[in-house]
């Protein structure tokens, strides 16, 4: 799993690579929560070149993102694969974890 952040006007865009299954989360998940729960930057993850999502993964952007809200911030997921995108949409989280089709989309909901 590879995982790019930069932070652009105090927003943190986070660019994964891979799979998202149990080594996927374990390469990841620890150095995302540090990078932007502690500061509580609203978040966007683009997951375009994410081939699969295990439920691992859903786990770790519930958790981040209920973090985030303690901080009065968000996370929003965009540009997710046919198959994560169904995996999302089965799993009912949207409520917590919100996923669009776009960066400006996920942009315009952190604002």
């Amino acid at each position: 799993m590879d995982m790019q952040i930069a932070v652009v006007e105090n927003v943190a865009h986070v660019k994964l690579r891979g799979r998202l299954d149990t080594h996927g989360v374990d390469d990841i998940e620890t150095k995302l929560t540090a990078s932007v729960v502690p500061s509580g930057k609203n978040t966007v993850v683009v997951l375009s070149d994410v081939s699969f999502i295990a439920s691992m993964a859903l786990r770790m952007f519930l958790s981040i993102s209920k973090a985030l809200r303690r901080h009065n911030a968000k996370m929003v997921l965009f540009a997710p694969q046919p198959q994560a995108k169904e995996v999302f949409e089965s799993a009912h989280l949207s409520s917590v974890v919100l996923i669009v089709d776009t960066e400006a989309d996920a942009l315009a909901l952190i604002s």
